[in-house]
């Protein structure tokens, strides 16, 4: 198998001993060497090439070497200033274009070589692995395969359907999905079970105008209050004349029936919601999707910044071997404690910028946290697992935690957040 090629340099100085000192340095990583003497060459190299770095004299016979760096960033390439005549002007000019680093000259050859190697390292990063995205879910593993297939078998039909799945697998995102695939043009509305009220359920289902295609997400539906099943399980067998304009999706933590024996659903309830059920592997069971969804995460920063941090190939293995007792939601937080760790432009040990290590099993007991996991996040697994530890008392709860019963009621209402990930 032919070798990848190598890093490409482009050196524009007039001074031939300093050109000549960084190509031989350079070479030895390898790079291949490409000279410029002055702005315009400059610029004409740029626009007959592509560089992964590019090292320009401050001051060059034509011009500054600062003219260079917009061209330099239209192709995403590093850019290093070097200047035998440093001032305070120059140096502030110089980090205001966002380079990779600012050398004074004579430059220091262990410096520079770091810098070579910085940017050979990441151009030599494999490939971003392959990832779909089908209605927002990235991966090509067979399991996320099989689930695109049952949202699209769902989708066209009029049946409920239930999801469930591990805090933190993507419920939500994939109840969204039925909706998009469904194609219909009402709206998607997400309803906080634990925090819902009887007026609420009935707005939702009675305000529901024909034609107008809608899709109500019942989420954590074991959290809904026992009198408030039995309201949403009437309310329901009264629009059945209507159901071809409203779609009920609802989504459980607990595993098939187990919804009936351990989550206190109604059995009356659980089979009216589960016409047709989806399960959503925990992550663990679908370490092919890790890289595919670590990329898009990082990309998504990148984006945002205005950056081009990228992971070495080890690291993506790190976070594959991984078991992410938080699932999609707790790689996110990785992903985005390691991007503001970083302090360059490679992504090596992801684990190790936020010091997570490997979780204890939880238990019905217990709650594990990952390192980097948000205040707001540890609220809410906390008051979720305190609630379903007390069989939803949430006096019992409220006691627990020491906080009163409004407290409870209040923090429920707090996380109810559509834009969460299920």
């Amino acid at each position: 198998m032919e070798s990848p090629a190598n890093p490409s340099l482009l050196i524009v100085d007039d001074d031939v001993s300093f050109v000549r000192a960084a190509a031989e340095i350079a070479r030895t990583i390898p790079y291949d060497i490409t000279l410029a003497d002055g702005v315009h060459q400059g610029e004409l190299r740029l626009s007959r090439g592509n560089f992964d770095l590019v090292l320009i004299d401050l001051m060059l016979p034509d011009g500054s070497g600062l003219d260079l760096v917009p061209s330099c960033r239209r192709q995403a390439a590093d850019v290093v200033l070097v200047t035998g005549h440093p001032t305070i002007e120059s140096a502030v000019a110089a980090c205001r274009t966002s380079l990779l680093d600012y050398l004074i000259k004579p430059i220091d050859p262990s410096r520079y070589r770091d810098l070579l190697e910085r940017t050979a390292r990441k151009r030599r990063l494999p490939p971003p692995p392959p990832g779909g995205d089908r209605y927002g879910l990235v991966g090509q593993s067979a399991t996320l395969q099989r689930l695109v297939l049952q949202i699209e078998r769902a989708a066209p039909t009029d049946a409920s359907v239930l999801i469930h799945g591990e805090s933190g697998v993507g419920k939500r995102l994939a109840a969204q999905a039925i909706h998009a695939a469904s194609g219909r043009s009402g709206p998607f509305v997400s309803v906080c079970c634990a925090a819902a009220t009887a007026e609420q359920l009935t707005a939702l289902l009675s305000d529901a105008a024909p034609g107008s295609g809608g899709t109500v997400f019942l989420d954590e539906i074991t959290e809904l209050a026992p009198a408030l099943q039995m309201h949403l399980l009437r309310a329901l067998e009264n629009l059945a004349p209507q159901r071809n304009n409203l779609r009920i999706v609802a989504a459980t933590g607990y595993p098939g029936e187990r919804s009936v024996s351990d989550g206190g659903l109604r059995e009356d309830l659980y089979y009216r919601l589960g016409e047709f059920v989806i399960a959503i592997a925990p992550l663990r069971e679908r370490s092919d999707d890790i890289a595919a969804l670590a990329s898009r995460f990082l990309a998504e920063l990148n984006a945002q910044h205005a950056t081009r941090k990228a992971f070495t190939g080890l690291a993506l293995e790190q976070l594959r071997r991984f078991s992410w007792p938080g699932n999609v939601r707790e790689l996110r937080n990785v992903i985005g404690h390691a991007y503001l760790m970083a302090s360059g432009d490679v992504i090596g040990d992801p684990l190790g910028q936020v010091r997570v290590t490997r979780p204890l099993q939880e238990t019905s007991s217990t709650l594990t946290v990952a390192v980097g996991t948000t205040f707001e996040e540890v609220e809410r697994r906390m008051l979720m697992k305190t609630l379903e530890f007390f069989g939803n008392d949430k006096t019992k709860a409220a006691r627990a935690l020491g906080v009163s019963v409004k407290t409870i009621y209040n923090h429920l209402a707090k996380h109810q957040n559509p834009a969460e990930t299920g």
